[in-house]
This record gives structure tokens, C-alpha cells and sequence, in this order.
């Protein structure tokens, strides 16, 4: 009972104001549509300026950490290179990356952990990526397709029932899989890149489909069509068909609800253990908390690599999943690293994530100000005089 109580309000107190506009936006950032892109899928949302906690006009509006830069409350550029601290902590990101790791931490330790997304290329189309994973994208997001001796687990929908019928579908009938075997859906979070196909998915073949509840809220309040409500996630729940078992759990941040999980992908007779991220930028208080546990739970199954649906932003280069094009590959496979080497991959990016929030401290200790626990409105009454 009080577990089950400390992760309702752990929800609650990450949820975004990315949440409320999830369906209208492309899951990019907190910034206005026209300005989005190109950019994203991997942080929280901006925040909004008039949140005072909980009890605001939107109940899916609790975080008013905030920050200079234009999305998931970053700090600026310039903040980030003025900043002692945070500059410190990137000198520790590099010798934690040493050369191995060079190039990512000069991506992940900047004002935004470069999370920008790759523009669309809809001639992309599905590679095989392990023997049991495959990925249909569009070259801007995708989906993973897990096929299991029971049917196939799918990991999110793309944009829209269009983008299945001519990417998804195709792609899976492609690799000798039949879509009317999809019998589980797992769904990242509620932003329509991840969940547009999910509502011609429910209506064709009938799967079970698995979300986040707060997302589900959010989708429920969206405007028709959309999926009916399925099933919501539990942190840490196992999920089985057949001879695969992946496990998922509730990473807020991004969405209210969000969910990552850990997937077993087979590669010439060996299986081994993949993090799939929802997202992948943090840079306040709040959203910092549930990638230290993630990474620390993927660092105890020994995952071999770190990817997302959006490539180019973790180990899923576009480069990389275009070489996927040809299977098996004829080198050692791209995506399976040591466990050690992932390990340092997340250190790093947490580092990173470490220092965006040292730069912009001023910003995000400013907004855990009083206000943040109680409403102006019912401010404690002043104690009796002659009692403390």
C-alpha cells in the first residue's frame, strides 16, 4: 500500500504541462508547434509560468521549474559555458567518457543534450535489427517490432494509421510477419508520433494496448478518433508472450505518464538486454530522478545498448539503422556493447543532465519557492499567539 501510494504522487509531481497539449503536439518540447520542428522527443515540456502547484485551472500542470532556454526547461547555451559548476561536472562527464566515448559527450553536455530530431524521410522504411527486434521509421520516429514464438509485441504506432499501412505493415509483411498477430502494444507516451496509428491498429486487429494511466487521461480528452482505453502501465511490471518477457517501467518526465522498459533481443544464439528510452533530455529537479533509477535498473540487467523510437539521439545513429538495411551485419553488430561501456553511456548522459541543471539552479531553486507545495489561496493561518 505504500509503494503503491509513493509512485501516485511520484507521478503526480512530474507531470508537465506537455501532458496537456500531448495530442496537439509532435512530442518535441514545451515550444509552439511551428517552432518544434526538427527538434525533440527527448525532454519535458517548457514550463508553464502561471503553474503555482497543485490545484491550478489545469490539474495536469503541477511543475513550475523553469529555465531560459526554449524547451524542457534548459538552461541557455551561454548559462552553460558560464557556469563553474556545471563545468565541472562536464570535465567529469569527459573523463568518465574518455576517449571511447568522446563524441557522445560532446553531444550530451550541451544546452539541450542535442536532442534534435532527424527530418523526415519516408523512403526509410523497416530494417531487422536483431533476430527477434525490427524498427519501421519514417527517418524522423518509429516503431520496434518484437516478434515473440507467440505473436509480436509492438512498441509504438508512428504518426498516423497512413504511415502504418504504408510503412509499418508493409515492413512487417516484408520480414514474413503478419500484423493480425499483434497482440500487445506498448505505447512510450501520449504524443501523437508515438501514438497516431494506435486508434487503426485497436480497430483492425484488436490488441491489448499498455500506457501510462496519466497519459491514458490524456489521450481520453483528446479529440476523436483515438484508442479506446486499454490497460495501464504498473512500474516494474513484466510483461510476457510467449518465450519473451520485457519489463517496463514508469519514467515521468516527459509525459505524466511515460514508460521505458528494458527488451531482450536475440543475436546469433545469445540474448541480451536493450534500455528503450520514451525520452531522453532532463534538466530540472523533477525529471532528473526517474533516469537516475531507469539507468540504475538497466546498469542491473546488463544492457548492451540504449536506444529510443526517435534515431540519431541515443546509440540508434541514422547511419547505423540504414546499414541495418543489410542483416546480419558483417562486423560486430553496432548495438551490442559491454555492459561496462553502456554503463559509462548512461553516466555520461546523466552528467550531462547534472550539469544543464547546475547552470540553470537559479531558475529551478526559484520555482521550488513555497508556492510549490501549498496554493496562495489557502496559505497557512498564523498561529495562535503565545504558541509556536
Amino acid at each position: 500500500m505504500m509503494k503503491s501510494g509513493l509512485v501516485t504522487l511520484l507521478i503526480l509531481a512530474f507531470v508537465s504541462v506537455c501532458a496537456a497539449q500531448g495530442t496537439n503536439q509532435r512530442g518535441t518540447s514545451g515550444t509552439p508547434a511551428a517552432a518544434q520542428r526538427g527538434r525533440g522527443g527527448a525532454g519535458g515540456a517548457a514550463a508553464n509560468s502561471t503553474a503555482t502547484g497543485f490545484g491550478t485551472t489545469n490539474t495536469l500542470t503541477t511543475i513550475p521549474e523553469a529555465g531560459a532556454g526554449s524547451a524542457a526547461d534548459d538552461p541557455t547555451a551561454e548559462q552553460l559555458a558560464a557556469s563553474p559548476e556545471a563545468q565541472t561536472i562536464i570535465a567529469n562527464a569527459k573523463k568518465i567518457a574518455g576517449t571511447e566515448l568522446a563524441q557522445d559527450v560532446a553531444k550530451f553536455c550541451t544546452w539541450n543534450g542535442a536532442a534534435d530530431v532527424p527530418p523526415r524521410n519516408p523512403a526509410f522504411g523497416t530494417v531487422q535489427v536483431f533476430d527477434n527486434l525490427y524498427y519501421a521509421g519514417t527517418g524522423s520516429v518509429g516503431a520496434w517490432i518484437i516478434k515473440t514464438s507467440a505473436g509480436i509485441l509492438l512498441w509504438d504506432t508512428l504518426d498516423s494509421e497512413e504511415e502504418v499501412k504504408t510503412i509499418l505493415e508493409p515492413g512487417m509483411k516484408k520480414f514474413g510477419m503478419d500484423p493480425s498477430q499483434i497482440k500487445y502494444i506498448v505505447i512510450g507516451h501520449a504524443h501523437n508520433d508515438h501514438t497516431g496509428g494506435g486508434e487503426y491498429l485497436q480497430r483492425m486487429y484488436n490488441p491489448t494496448i499498455l500506457m501510462g494511466r496519466l497519459d491514458w487521461d490524456t489521450v481520453m480528452v483528446s479529440p476523436s478518433p483515438h484508442m479506446r482505453r486499454g490497460v495501464d502501465v504498473i512500474d516494474g511490471q513484466k510483461l510476457t508472450l510467449g518465450d519473451t518477457t520485457m519489463t517496463l517501467f514508469l519514467l515521468p518526465g516527459h509525459t505524466p505518464g511515460s514508460v521505458s522498459g528494458i527488451i531482450p533481443v536475440k543475436y546469433q544464439g545469445r540474448t541480451y538486454n536493450m534500455l528503450n528510452l520514451t525520452a531522453s533530455r532532463f534538466s530540472t529537479y523533477a525529471s532528473i530522478a526517474p533516469f537516475e533509477r531507469i539507468f540504475d535498473e538497466a546498469k542491473r540487467a546488463k544492457v548492451v545498448s540504449v536506444v529510443q523510437v526517435h534515431p540519431e539521439i541515443l546509440m540508434n545513429k541514422t547511419a547505423l539503422m540504414e546499414d541495418l538495411h543489410t542483416y546480419p551485419p558483417a562486423r560486430q553488430h553496432p548495438l551490442i556493447w559491454s555492459p561496462e561501456k553502456a554503463a559509462r553511456y548512461m553516466d555520461v548522459e546523466l552528467e550531462c543532465g547534472r550539469a544543464r541543471i547546475a547552470a540553470n539552479r537559479t531558475a529551478l531553486d526559484k520555482a521550488r519557492s513555497p508556492e510549490y507545495y501549498y496554493s496562495p489561496d489557502a496559505a497557512p493561518a498564523t498561529a495562535p499567539r503565545g504558541r509556536p
